[in-house]
């Protein structure tokens, strides 16, 4: 656990000095270093192992989610270790996740300060492989939708839809991303998103038992991410409780925000589309992959705010409420289950050239960690 929270305090310490870039890479290339060499913690990479020594395994995944399968084949061919595979593939989308918030003029520390609790120990530790790719191949797409270079974007994401269905959002994103959407719609959205995603008895009666009616494949399908409490829950949270507030506050300086750069006003309403989606990803966790692209804009639009908008309080009690607020995050996270707790790094491993077999890596975790 405190291995994840010195990691969190680090990113915080270096937000608050100005770094040469020689430092600065070399602060982040230790993060990197955490966050894409973890070796038994996490719970897919178990499985996307023996889809990569085992071809034969792959053959559900193939189906759609091609692209990852043409790149694991083409890996396997050249000889490429999978963990040498495994961990160059995150390193490559922690290069563009860094790659792309630099261009946005903030804190590069302030924003993993942030966004690593709430999505970064997931994305890089726990590491859903597919969905891992797809978000670094959206960033790429991202950049040339932002440059209006639309034939690209295109490109890009039917790439990451090859890699990952979830970014099929990303064609609902293109249509709504610059939009300049009147707060009252907001206001309305917020209203009937929230009243849905915590209403599921509505939901079944008004959705699943029609569905059921008119096609029986579909309602199979939605009756595990509609009946089942492993993929549902209709408790409002303290977190959709922050999160609501924060889409407040945000559009009430809505204007603050976006009055700059015509990007903020991209990043703004992806952001505000990401605190819509959020409640209904507690309920249906299932739509939580659909956020994962939209993260960094959020993160983006509360570190605008703080541009934007002369706070008065003081800039210590802020700083200190977000610290507070990240550990908190962290150790919710961490102490979830056994994915995160004991850390071990792939390259510990590799200097002692000691590879443990397959099935002990497995089950390491779920043997050693307090968290069950």
């Amino acid at each position: 656990m405190y291995i994840y929270i010195t990691i969190i305090l680090f990113c915080f310490l270096l937000s608050t000095v100005k770094l040469p870039k020689s430092i600065e890479n070399t602060a982040l290339i230790l993060i990197a270093f955490f966050l894409c060499f973890g070796y038994m913690t996490g719970s897919d990479w178990y499985n996307y192992e023996r889809y990569y020594c085992n071809p034969i395994f792959s053959v559900k995944v193939a189906k759609l989610e091609f692209g990852y399968i043409y790149l694991q084949t083409v890996m396997e061919k050249l000889g490429v270790d999978f963990w040498i595979f495994h961990i160059t593939i995150k390193l490559l989308v922690f290069y563009s996740l860094i790659k792309f918030i630099r261009k946005f003029n903030i804190n590069i520390f302030l924003f993993l300060a942030l966004f690593i609790p709430e999505v970064g120990f997931y994305l890089f530790i726990d590491c859903p492989f597919r969905n891992l790719i797809a978000f670094g191949i959206c960033l790429i797409a991202f950049n040339k939708l932002f440059e209006n270079k639309i034939y690209s974007f295109f490109i890009y994401v039917f790439l990451a839809i090859s890699f990952h269905a979830s970014a099929l959002i990303m064609l609902f994103l293109f249509f709504v991303y610059k939009k300049n959407i009147k707060t009252t719609y907001i206001l309305i959205s917020i209203f009937t998103v929230y009243f849905l995603a915590f209403n599921l008895d509505f939901l079944i009666s008004t959705i699943y038992i029609p569905l059921t009616n008119l096609n029986p494949t579909i309602s199979e399908r939605l009756k595990i991410y509609l009946l089942d409490t492993n993929f549902t829950s209709d408790k409002f949270n303290i977190g959709s409780y922050i999160r609501l507030l924060i889409m407040l506050i945000l559009v009430l300086f809505k204007d603050k925000i976006t009055s700059e750069l015509k990007d903020r006003t991209y990043i703004l309403n992806l952001s505000i589309l990401f605190l819509l989606l959020y409640p209904l990803g507690v309920s249906f966790k299932i739509l939580q992959r659909f956020n994962l692209y939209l993260f960094p804009f959020y993160i983006l639009s509360i570190l605008y705010l703080l541009k934007s908008v002369k706070l008065k309080a003081n800039i210590y009690i802020l700083n200190l409420l977000f610290v507070s607020f990240s550990i908190m995050q962290t150790y919710k996270t961490i102490s979830n289950d056994f994915r995160y707790v004991p850390y071990t790094n792939y390259l510990f491993y590799s200097i002692q050239n000691n590879y443990p077999p397959l099935e002990y890596r497995h089950q390491y975790n779920h043997k050693n960690s307090p968290y069950k």
